[in-house]
């Protein structure tokens, strides 16, 4: 990693604040009673992760792809639950977590990420 500037650091470290609340929020929507609001939840925090990394790209600071992953997937399936497709959001999200740690630390073996 090259040289960074200490408004980029700054930039991105309050970036990746932001994207520890949206988890924390995530985690708690996942938490509440299956239903039209759980799914709402998911899908908007899912939207907010979206968001919040086409920001990064617009700053120019790197993206995180879990969270791009991770925000997509809950855009799908807390939409496809306000469709009537019954999906369980909570264990969806548990899995994909996995899937996408193991598959980061795989892809980039040399890389320790700490989010």
């Amino acid at each position: 990693m090259g040289t960074i500037d200490v408004q980029t650091k700054e930039l991105r470290d309050r970036l990746d604040t932001v994207g520890w609340g949206l988890l924390f929020l995530l985690f708690g929507a996942l938490a509440l009673p299956n239903g039209r609001l759980e799914y709402a939840a998911a899908a908007a925090i899912g939207a907010a992760m979206l968001g919040l990394n086409g920001l990064r790209i617009v700053k120019t600071v790197p993206v995180r792809w879990s969270s791009i992953i991770l925000g997509a997937v809950m855009v799908v399936a807390g939409g496809g639950a306000l469709a009537g497709v019954k999906i369980d959001v909570f264990v969806l999200f548990f899995v994909l977590a996995g899937g996408v740690t193991i598959a980061g630390a795989v892809v980039q073996p040399g890389r320790v990420a700490v989010h």
